[in-house]
């Protein structure tokens, strides 16, 4: 659907009927460099363009055609695939606990579960959910969104305590592994605050700044 300064409100009330019927209560907009008349309807509108749990208010956005530079291997950090709903449900688990989710969208995330697995486990799904391991325990986890010419990144997450260890680089690594594999050697990310500094050290580069814009559901 093509959205215009004229249509936001509608597109908006659009959107929100359809997170209502689903039991959403947050939606974020992605606005990219070309979208900025945008940004005012959609604060009219009562989205939040701000940090909030979960999301930040600006993201970069970053891609890399040659292999990552740098040290990607870490001793302890074992990276796989994802392929039992045990391990899913704790890859969930680490990403609500290391991006703070507030308690609604972490109530969300827990009862969608089974069904956001059967979507998971289908032949038609474009993703692919990575874990990674220390000492046998899940510390983190990463998305890979698998496209016509590359993989874009989601979701990368560390827990506090396995951070400094090596494993968003490993993630990285198996992801840009899983991208060659299948003959697209590109990766495109949102990059945070926290992961962009790691990520120019790997040879990502800038394309450009994408705002963010929150909605909290109203009933």
């Amino acid at each position: 659907m093509s959205v215009s300064p004229e249509t936001v409100l509608a597109s908006v009330e659009a959107a929100r009927a359809i997170a209502r019927e689903r039991g959403k209560s947050l939606l974020a907009w992605w606005v990219d460099p070309d979208r900025r008349d945008l940004e005012e309807p959609l604060e009219a509108a009562g989205l939040v363009h701000q940090d909030t749990p979960g999301f930040e208010a600006v993201e970069n956005a970053m891609v890399l055609l040659e292999p990552p530079t740098g040290q990607l291997a870490a001793g302890r950090v074992i990276v796989k695939g994802t392929d039992t709903y045990e391990e899913y449900a704790a890859a969930e688990e680490v990403a609500m606990e290391a991006f703070d989710f507030p308690d609604a969208m972490r109530a969300e995330s827990v009862a969608e579960l089974p069904t956001s697995w059967e979507r998971y486990t289908t032949p038609s799904n474009p993703g692919r959910q990575f874990i990674a391991l220390i000492d046998g325990r899940v510390v983190g986890t990463a998305f890979a969104a698998l496209g016509e010419a590359g993989v874009n990144l989601f979701g990368g997450a560390v827990l506090e305590r396995a951070r400094g260890l090596g494993v968003y680089k490993a993630l990285i690594g198996a992801r840009w592994e899983a991208a060659v594999a299948r003959g697209t050697p590109a990766l495109t990310v949102q990059a945070g605050q926290m992961s962009k500094p790691i990520l120019v050290k790997l040879g990502f580069q800038d394309v450009g700044q994408v705002h963010l814009f929150v909605d909290t559901i109203p009933d």
